[in-house]
């Protein structure tokens, strides 16, 4: 632990500083915070350096929370659905432009499926974030039936100052005659809070379940 000293002509003040292996554990120190008798001044945020949070402990000291941000750093989330179909019609829904147009309600997209092959979406359709949302990236892997890997970056509403860069896994195993279980996993640094990594859980879970419903509209 460090000790900063912040003083002015009006006031003298500590602030204790504790750093934090992860922002898991910042999260855990700030919860236990309240039932311990402090107060919680400034709820878990995270920045471009890292992750921090500020409370006041019973005696009255003031504590900030810090756990850095390393370069490597990152997150995954990972969804997962089961469909009665085989590999080869998820592997070909997940490399339709007429599927994933439909799926992601989109409004301008280009697609090239192969190994180095680059593809764009964009769509301006998100009620809840008006403006132009876009997704770009570039095909790694291509297994067919089994696997695709791509980069991943979006630039939108959701990220107004920066580009978020990220790495899509999608696995297709037939776990039985004509049962295909579809793994999703999104590895990205921003992913830094529970609450980020919980939306974009929810967000990728409502795609595969959106997926299901327009294929069983093509049967």
């Amino acid at each position: 632990m460090t000790e900063q000293h912040v003083e002015d002509v009006h006031v003298s003040s500590v602030i204790f500083s504790h750093t934090a292996k992860d922002t898991e554990e910042v999260n855990a120190i700030l919860s236990r915070v309240s039932k311990a008798g402090g107060i919680v001044m400034n709820e878990g945020t995270a920045d471009d350096w890292g992750y921090t949070g500020l409370f006041k402990d019973p005696e009255g000291y003031t504590w900030e929370l810090i756990s850095w941000l390393e370069v490597n750093d990152t997150y995954t989330i990972e969804v997962n659905r089961e469909y009665p179909y085989k590999p080869e019609r998820l592997f070909h829904a997940w490399t339709s432009p007429h599927v994933l147009k439909n799926l992601f309600g989109l409004t301008e997209m280009e697609m090239d499926v192969r190994v180095g092959g680059r593809f764009r979406f964009a769509t301006n359709q998100v009620v809840e974030l008006p403006g132009t949302h876009t997704e770009s990236g570039e095909y790694k892997v291509i297994e067919p039936y089994t696997r695709i890997e791509k980069s991943w970056n979006y630039e939108g509403p959701m990220s107004p100052d920066k580009t978020l860069h990220s790495e899509i896994i999608l696995e297709f195993k037939e776990t039985q005659p004509n049962v295909t279980q579809v793994v999703l996993r999104e590895i990205i640094a921003s992913l830094c809070t529970v609450t980020k990594r919980n939306q974009a859980r929810d967000k990728w879970t409502q795609a595969l379940m959106e997926l299901d419903a327009l294929l069983s509209l093509d049967n």
